[in-house]
């Protein structure tokens, strides 16, 4: 986990802290007045620390969830359970007792709700002209083109709920990492590296498709499967008009032609002689 997925975490860990603070110091030995700045010292760290930027050019994955919905189910799922647990142990006895420590299991799964947010707000690709940049939980992966062992154009389909969940929560790890636009059926670029990492990017994401089409063909990587042949030679001519062909070698120069067959000359000389 990166620096900003961190800090993003502390983001709704404290406030979520301080808040259960307040309702159960207030119900116990805190003053109102107390409880209440609790609260707002809260909202104050929630809404003061900064928040990731994303870098320019980048593109981050698409929820049809806002982040902001997630934090409010993080919040409330949290804050109310976990202090009627802590209360409930507290004063209660026997079943009852019981009862408010199985609220800690949804209590905690406000935690879930934090780490879709988080990896919202962390996660990212930025395209390159020789490569691209992978950020997901702030942990950043560098990828060159020429690393790639295929790229492959696959389509995407899924029903509605696995469509949402595999946009929300992608995947974790370096090494598998998923950015969707949200969509029933999208089509992907699949970036498979030769240490068998894969990435996987919604087209429909991306705002220059055909730009980083010809960087990999400039950076001689293999085009990826599943495009026409006629798409093919589309980028590569393009590729030509912006960068020229492939190097052609620099043609002799007369003084060095004529030194090459007056040198061929003396050799023959000295054979015969």
């Amino acid at each position: 986990m990166g620096k900003t997925a961190k800090l993003e975490f502390i983001r709704r860990l404290v406030p979520l802290s301080l808040s259960v603070l307040g309702i159960v110091g207030g119900y116990f030995f805190m003053s109102l007045l107390s409880s209440l700045l609790c609260l707002v010292a809260a909202a104050g760290i929630y809404a003061a620390l900064p928040r990731p930027s994303v870098p320019s050019g980048g593109v981050k994955p698409v929820s049809k969830t806002p982040v902001l919905a997630f934090d409010f189910l993080g919040f409330g799922l949290g804050i109310s359970c976990f202090s009627i647990a802590f209360i409930g142990m507290s004063v209660a006895t026997g079943a009852i007792a019981l009862l408010a420590l199985l609220a800690l299991l949804p209590a905690f799964a406000s935690l879930v709700f934090f780490a879709v947010s988080v990896r919202q707000e962390t996660s990212w690709v930025r395209f390159f002209g020789n490569g691209f940049e992978f950020t997901q939980f702030g942990l950043r992966v560098r990828v060159l083109y020429e690393e790639l062992k295929k790229v492959e154009v696959r389509l995407w389909e899924a029903s509605g709920w696995v469509a949402w969940f595999q946009a929300t929560i992608g995947s974790l790890g370096r090494r598998s990492a998923v950015l969707l636009n949200g969509e029933q059926s999208t089509k992907t670029l699949v970036f498979k590296r030769k240490d068998g990492a894969t990435f996987t990017i919604s087209s429909e994401l991306l705002p220059d498709l055909q730009r980083i089409l010809i960087g990999m063909d400039r950076a001689g990587a293999e085009l990826p499967e599943g495009i026409s042949e006629w798409q093919r030679n589309k980028i590569r001519k393009r590729r030509e008009r912006m960068y020229g062909g492939p190097p052609q070698p620099e043609p002799e120069s007369e003084q060095v032609q004529v030194a090459r067959i007056a040198a061929l000359i003396e050799h023959a000389r000295r054979q015969t002689s």
